[in-house]
């Protein structure tokens, strides 16, 4: 696979299918010229957000279990990490590069522009971009150094460059969308960057269910100032984040794992699966077996 090139991280890595050594290193990054290397990107959902440059053809995917996003020629698709995904449709034709980011190496190389990511990603949910012609110049200058017969010096200096103006660029057409703009933001620096950091903690967590005083121990603040905080930032509280959230496991684990519901519930830290079954049904408006049955895809 002389396609696959890792950026950034350490020797250390877990073989994926598809993919090869894909380094799971906190600060990773990873760059394929063919979306046709990965054979499931949803593995990958929990550590690394993903950026998939269409060049031809047509994508389709589900984000978040429920919104299908469709994305054609000359669009940036960015599925922020902790969401769940599940390509439905891609087209013979399809041309597309992808880069994927670990968080931590996202929030080093945006610095105080990191804001902009998560406000458009997980409070606005916009996930289609227009690129404007300027990946096909940052993609060629990455393939140069990635076939250098002999790396250079600076290559990592050279790499983490590389990321900073590819993820600028993309925050700038983030600036631009109507939906970034449509509503007045009263919220201060520190207000975004605890919310930011009450998300980040959200997606680590392998039982996300907990109550909002959970989360507001390990940020060192009260449940009322997490509250006020969220609400002020976001719109939502973090209850609303917490179950949105929780849910996303629920439709991945459903969808792309043959675990049975019992096994889905302990996973999670539900009681037991009857009360599972009943948040379940409250959020999706159906039983996870219901759900199941409608939207399995193959393993």
């Amino acid at each position: 696979m002389a396609d696959t090139k890792i950026l950034l991280g350490n020797d250390s890595g877990i073989p994926i299918p598809g993919v090869g050594l894909l380094k799971t290193t906190e600060d990773d990054a990873l760059f394929l010229d063919n979306i046709r290397e990965i054979a499931n990107l949803s593995m990958m959902r929990k550590e690394y957000n993903t950026i998939i440059h269409c060049r031809n053809g047509r994508i389709l995917v589900e984000v978040g279990g429920n919104q299908q996003i469709k994305v054609r020629p000359g669009q940036l698709l960015l599925i922020p990490a902790g969401k769940v995904v599940q390509p439905i449709m891609v087209s013979t034709d399809v041309d597309a590069g992808v880069l994927l980011v670990s968080d931590k190496t996202l929030k080093t190389v945006l610095a105080g522009q990191i804001n902009i990511w998560n406000k458009a990603m997980y409070m606005k949910e916009i996930y289609v971009v227009e690129e404007a012609g300027w990946v096909e110049g940052i993609e060629s200058y990455a393939r140069s150094l990635f076939k250098a017969t002999t790396p250079p010096v600076l290559f990592r200096e050279m790499m983490t460059s590389f990321l900073r103006t590819m993820l600028l660029m993309i925050c700038e057409g983030l600036i631009q969308h109507k939906e970034m703009t449509s509503t007045d933001d009263a919220s201060t620096t520190h207000d975004k960057d605890l919310f930011n950091r009450f998300l980040q903690l959200l997606a680590q967590q392998e039982q996300k269910r907990q109550q909002v005083s959970f989360y507001a121990d390990k940020l060192n603040i009260s449940p009322k100032y997490l509250s006020t905080v969220c609400k002020k930032v976001s719109g939502k509280n973090p209850m609303r984040w917490i179950t949105e959230y929780v849910m996303q496991d629920c439709y991945a684990l459903l969808k792309s794992t043959d675990l049975s519901i019992k096994e889905i519930s302990n996973r999670l830290g539900f009681p037991n699966s009857s009360f599972f079954g009943q948040y379940f049904r409250e959020q999706a408006g159906m039983t996870p077996m219901e759900y199941r049955t409608e939207h399995k895809m193959a393993v």
